[in-house]
C-alpha cells in the first residue's frame, strides 16, 4: 500500500512535467577480446527471474535470438520494453515510471535529471550500493572509481553508468604519403605543425599539379576540432579548469586562450585552415574525398572496417593517414582531448523489481566479458570471426544481425576496453596511448557531480554564444585579437562571476566528498 501511494505521488509530479531533453551522443566503438564457445550458464533448477527493462537504440527486434540466448545464459525471463528514438524516449520513460503497472524493473534513461531526482525522492529507485559490494565483480572491475564517485550520494548509489567514453577517443592524424612526397618529418611542435600545413597547402603534396589541397580540416563548430592548436596552450574553451592557484575558472577566459587564438588567426589568414570549420560542413564526406592533410579525428576510424576509411582508400589507394602525438606548444605543454569520467546515460533498478539484489547480480553478469560479447557480436564462428591480424569480420549480413537482435542491449553497459572486439590490436594500443597523452588536460579538467547548477543554467547559454561569436570572429579576422580582453570583461559582466563562484563552491564540496568515497571504495568496492 505504501509503495502504491508513493507511486501515485510521483504520478502527479511527473505527468505534469513531461519534457524532452537533448539526446546524448553515442561515442564510437573501442577495444577487443573473444567470446568463448562454451556456455557460461550454470545448471539450475531455479525458476527464471522475470526482469523488465527499457531498451534504447539497437535493432529493437521482438523475441529475438539474442533475447532467448540471454534468457538461457542468465536464467532470466526478460521483457524488453523498446523505446522510440530521440526525445520521444524520455516521454515514454516518464509514462512508464508514473504507473505502478508499467514501471520497469530496470529503467535505462538519459536527459531526465529532474525526473530522476523525483523518482528517488518518491522512493521508486533502489540503492544498489549494498548489492554491488556482494555482486559487482564486473561492474566494479570495469568502471574507474572517478566515474563511480559521480553517482555516489551520501552512502548510496541510485544509478549505474551505462555508457562511458574511453579516457580519450580522438587523436591528431596526418597524411603520411604527403609528408613523404614533400620530404617532411612528422611535426612535433606547433611551429613545425604550421610549417607542414603551409607545405600541404602550397607545395602540391598530392603531386597532381593542381592547387586543390587543404591544410587542416575537421568537424565544423566544435572546439575540439582545433585541438592541436588550442590544447598546446593548456586550455580548453568549453570546460572548467583547475588553475595553478587552486581555483576553478572557465577555460575560455584563461590567458592561454588568447595565445591560441593568435595562432588560429594566423593559420586562417594564411589559408591553412578549411573555412568550413567555422561555418558548417559534412566532415565525413570531406574525409572520404581526402583533400586535406591533417585533422583531429576519432581513434576508432583507424579500424579497417570503418566506412569512411574504406571509402577514403577507394578514392586514394596510396593515401595514408597516421596518428601522431599531440602537438607541443611554446612551453612544451601538449595534450589530447580528455573524455572525462561521466556517463551520458544510466540504468537504475526500481522498486518494481521482485528481487533487486538478484537483478543487480544479473546486471553484473551482463557486464562480464563473455556475456557482453554475446550481446554485442553474437557467437564467434557463427556470426563473426577474428582473423590472424586481429581484425573483426561479420559472417552474416547486417540485416541478419538486426533480425537476430545482436546489439540490442549495446547501450545497456557498453564496454570500451579490450573486450570490444571490433577494434584491432593496433587500435586498442592507440586508445591506451591516447589515455596517457590526454592526462595533462585531464588533470586540469573539472567535472561536476551536480548536474543541476543554477548559475550555469541561468547564464551558461548566453556565455557560450558570446564566446563563439567572439572567438570565431577573431579567427576569421573580423575582430581584432584585443577583442578577447573585451570578451573576458563581458563574460564576467554577463554572469560569469556568479558562474565561477558556483563552480568553485561545487568543486570544494566535491573534493571532500571524493575523499570520503575513496575510503569506502578502497575498503569495500575495489576489485
Amino acid at each position: 500500500m505504501k509503495k502504491f501511494l508513493a507511486l501515485m505521488v510521483v504520478l502527479i509530479i511527473i505527468v505534469t512535467s513531461l519534457i524532452g531533453c537533448s539526446q546524448g551522443q553515442e561515442e564510437p566503438d573501442t577495444s577487443g577480446d573473444t567470446w568463448s564457445e562454451e556456455s557460461t550458464s550454470e545448471t539450475t533448477d531455479e525458476k527464471p527471474l522475470k526482469i523488465s527493462m527499457t531498451i534504447f537504440r539497437g535493432p529493437k527486434t521482438e523475441n529475438s535470438w539474442l533475447e532467448k540466448e540471454l534468457e538461457k545464459e542468465l536464467n532470466v525471463d526478460f521483457e524488453f520494453i523498446m523505446l522510440p528514438g530521440g526525445t520521444e524516449a524520455q516521454t515514454k520513460i516518464n509514462l512508464l515510471m508514473s504507473d505502478p503497472n508499467t514501471m520497469p524493473d530496470i529503467v535505462w534513461w538519459e536527459g531526465l535529471e529532474k525526473e530522476f531526482r523525483q523518482w528517488v525522492n518518491a522512493g521508486l529507485i533502489v540503492d544498489v550500493l549494498p548489492y554491488l559490494k556482494k555482486h559487482g565483480e564486473n561492474i566494479l572491475g570495469y568502471y574507474r572509481p572517478e566515474t563511480l564517485y559521480l553517482y555516489y550520494e551520501d552512502g548510496k548509489m541510485y544509478r549505474l553508468p551505462a555508457d562511458v567514453a574511453e579516457p580519450c577517443c580522438m587523436t591528431t592524424i596526418i597524411r603520411k604519403d604527403w609528408l613523404d612526397n614533400l620530404g617532411l618529418e612528422v611535426p612535433t611542435t606547433l611551429d613545425e605543425f604550421m610549417q607542414v600545413l603551409r607545405a600541404f597547402v602550397y607545395d602540391d603534396p598530392d603531386q597532381n599539379g593542381k592547387d586543390d589541397t587543404i591544410g587542416f580540416s575537421g568537424q565544423a563548430r566544435e572546439w575540439r576540432s582545433f585541438a592541436p592548436f588550442i590544447y598546446s596552450f593548456g586550455v580548453k574553451p568549453d570546460a572548467f579548469l583547475l588553475t595553478e592557484d587552486g581555483t576553478v575558472k572557465h577555460g575560455s577566459v584563461l590567458p592561454g586562450m588568447k595565445e591560441a587564438l593568435k595562432v588560429l588567426n594566423q593559420a586562417y589568414k594564411e589559408g591553412l585552415i578549411d573555412p568550413t570549420l567555422l561555418t558548417t560542413n559534412d566532415f565525413n564526406q570531406i574525409f572520404i574525398e581526402g583533400n586535406f592533410g591533417a585533422c583531429y579525428r576519432w581513434i576508432a576510424s583507424f579500424n579497417p572496417g570503418s566506412t569512411s576509411w574504406v571509402s577514403f582508400k577507394a578514392n586514394h589507394p596510396d593515401g595514408e593517414y597516421i596518428p601522431i602525438e599531440p602537438i607541443k606548444g611554446p612551453t612544451g605543454f601538449s595534450s589530447d582531448e580528455p573524455s572525462g569520467n561521466a556517463a551520458w546515460c544510466w540504468a537504475s533498478v526500481t522498486t518494481a523489481a521482485e528481487d533487486p539484489e538478484k537483478v543487480v547480480e544479473i546486471i553484473d553478469k551482463m557486464m562480464s566479458p563473455e556475456i557482453y560479447q554475446l550481446r554485442a557480436y553474437g557467437r564467434r564462428g557463427e556470426h563473426y570471426e577474428i582473423d590472424e591480424n586481429g581484425v573483426f569480420r561479420l559472417l552474416i549480413e547486417p540485416e541478419e544481425v538486426n533480425n537476430l537482435g545482436i546489439g540490442l542491449t549495446n547501450l545497456f553497459f557498453y564496454r570500451k576496453d579490450e573486450h570490444n572486439i571490433q577494434n584491432t590490436p593496433e587500435v586498442i594500443a592507440l586508445f591506451n596511448r591516447r589515455a596517457e597523452t590526454a592526462k595533462p588536460l585531464a588533470e586540469k579538467l573539472v567535472e561536476f557531480k551536480e548536474q543541476v547548477r543554477p548559475m550555469w543554467a541561468e547564464y551558461g547559454a548566453d556565455l557560450e554564444t558570446l564566446r563563439d561569436e567572439t572567438f570565431y570572429g577573431i579567427i576569421k579576422g573580423d575582430l581584432p585579437i584585443d577583442a578577447f580582453d573585451k570578451y573576458v570583461e563581458k563574460f564576467y559582466e554577463m554572469g560569469g562571476k556568479a558562474v565561477e563562484e558556483e563552480a568553485n563552491e561545487f568543486y570544494k564540496k566535491q573534493v571532500e566528498e571524493y575523499e570520503e568515497f575513496m575510503e569506502i571504495y578502497t575498503r569495500e568496492l575495489k576489485r
